[in-house]
């Protein structure tokens, strides 16, 4: 006869939290990650909006990707935000599709992804700008969700074969190509 097994408890979902926390304590803060232990929450935020040097953003792109994959074991649920500036003031310093790709990678081989969530932060939507985040599909995990937020409206979900999806597939394929 089979044990029938209730809800889980409050008590033992805090206690998987205090456990992933300090699984957690040995991974250096980064400014550009947030992580919530009680429902394994991970924010990634690839801000390409501050007016960081050349060399400041490449230590800081650098920092992320080598502290991401700390969390790989003790992450259920994703969420990916890639925030750009303003088009007039927005002048790119470092590859942001490189950087995005990286991230995607590490993503990649993550164990235990429950819910994944791209959202690409922009003023105004220019294809030109919003081109570099064509690496995000990369991502092998088959049910994530891709929203863009413009201005300060609220995120609106990409569909797959909307006119944006297509032409930021259609520019992944051009970037892999060119890359090959």
């Amino acid at each position: 006869m089979s044990k029938i097994r209730g809800p889980k408890s409050n008590a033992n979902r805090r206690n998987r939290a205090t456990r992933r926390t300090d699984r957690l304590a040995h991974v250096p803060p980064h400014s550009l990650i947030d992580y919530a232990a009680s429902p394994a929450d991970l924010t990634i935020y690839l801000e390409f909006c501050n007016s960081r040097s050349v060399e400041g953003e490449k230590k800081l792109f650098d920092a992320l990707v080598e502290t991401i994959p700390m969390y790989g074991d003790e992450t259920n649920i994703i969420h990916l935000r890639m925030i750009l500036s303003v088009l007039p003031n927005d002048n790119e310093r470092v590859n942001r599709r490189d950087v995005l790709a990286r991230v995607v990678e590490i993503i990649n081989d993550f164990p235990h992804i429950k819910e994944m969530n791209f959202c690409l932060d922009i003023h105004h939507y220019d294809l030109e700008q919003v081109r570099c985040a064509s690496a995000i599909y990369g991502l092998k995990f088959p049910d994530w969700t891709f929203d863009m937020k413009v201005e300060d409206r609220d995120a609106q979900r990409i569909l797959y074969n909307s006119r944006i999806d297509r032409q930021l597939r259609a520019a992944e394929a051009k970037a892999l190509q060119r890359d090959s």
